[in-house]
């Protein structure tokens, strides 16, 4: 028995004479390299992406404001590769046309991905909504837009976001809050006391389709062949405080002529640039609601441009890649040129 535990272990190997270490476990590194398959040798081959280069991200439901109504907003970013991921990106604030009710956040989500996959920090965000609750009135829609630009600036570090260059866009309603925040910078008049001590400035605007001067929808009321018109039980008498009761008083035209941005274009005073788009057959604001605004902004020396969409109604028709493509330009310009 001992003899033959001996004879088996000389056989192990590494162990006896090499003349007993069996072929196929002889000389190990020198057998050639096995030939690649047909399929590995015609495969494509593209390098890795370990800065996750052109991919996004999405959080819901961040809140941006306390002690009001779930104000949140949707934050679509470039994706992060870690704690040691140190790039800071320039933000856009997106606020869907809603007739200042409650925007859905999710109505351009595909066309707002297209502009965090190339390298923004996307943030669409919802507000107060009049037609819910009556004391949601002007200024209640852009004291909250604003509060959601100070989050963003504030908490800057957290979201990689470049607080020395962030944007606003919006549509329709959204159009005007966005060209309100752009004129109102600063104003002490819509403070709410949320991140205290920072600024709601931007430094571009976009605006598609926007009513701009809301003393025409007033005036409009009741006339049928008017589009552009104001009804007591729509959304803007809602958010203008006007009612069968109380009719047109000086208070509701005193609110459309602080919620027009036409109006608020002060001679001698710098705004950033702004870029208006509108079709030119929109059916609910009329597009020369976009051009007397652009007109108002260059007479006193501002930068402001204007697209028109030939034909275009309002949402609908009116989008295209062109039309993407324009967007993405100018605020790609403009984040650039804060640098």
């Amino acid at each position: 028995m001992e003899r033959d535990m001996h004879d088996d272990c000389g056989s192990q190997p590494g162990r006896g004479s090499s003349d007993d270490v069996p072929p196929m476990l002889e000389n190990l590194s020198n057998r050639p390299t096995p030939i690649p398959s047909s399929a590995e040798s015609s495969a494509a081959h593209v390098p890795s992406n370990p800065t996750l280069t052109c991919l996004a991200r999405m959080t819901r439901d961040v809140a941006y404001k306390t002690g009001a109504d779930h104000l949140v907003m949707d934050i679509i970013a470039p994706q992060s590769f870690g704690d040691d991921d140190a790039r800071r990106y320039p933000a856009v604030v997106f606020v869907q046309g809603s007739a200042w009710t409650t925007p859905d956040r999710d109505h351009e989500i595909a066309q707002l991905a297209q502009l965090a996959r190339k390298g923004y920090v996307v943030a669409t965000v919802n507000h107060r909504d009049a037609s819910c609750e009556p004391t949601y009135v002007f200024p209640a829609y852009l004291e909250d837009v604003k509060a959601a630009v100070r989050f963003l600036r504030a908490r800057a570090d957290e979201w990689q976001v470049d607080a020395e260059r962030i944007g606003i866009w919006g549509t329709s309603s959204g159009g005007n809050t966005a060209l309100l925040i752009g004129l109102t910078a600063d104003d002490p008049r819509y403070e709410d006391g949320t991140s205290p001590d920072v600024s709601d400035a931007v430094n571009y605007v976009v605006a598609c389709f926007p009513p701009t001067d809301l003393t025409e929808a007033v005036e409009a009321f009741g006339q049928e062949d008017d589009a552009f018109r104001l009804y007591y039980t729509g959304p803007l008498a809602a958010v203008l405080g006007a009612t069968p009761q109380t009719g047109i008083t000086d208070e509701v035209r005193q609110r459309a002529a602080d919620m027009s941005p036409y109006l608020q274009v002060k001679p001698g005073q710098c705004y950033p640039p702004m870029l208006l788009l509108h079709g030119t057959g929109d059916r609910v604001v009329p597009y020369q609601q976009s051009v007397k605004m652009c007109n108002r902004l260059t007479g006193c020396s501002n930068d402001a441009r204007l697209v028109l969409v030939d034909g275009a109604d309002h949402e609908h028709d009116f989008w295209s890649q062109r039309v993407l493509d324009i967007i993405s330009d100018f605020i790609a310009e403009h984040s650039d040129s804060a640098q």
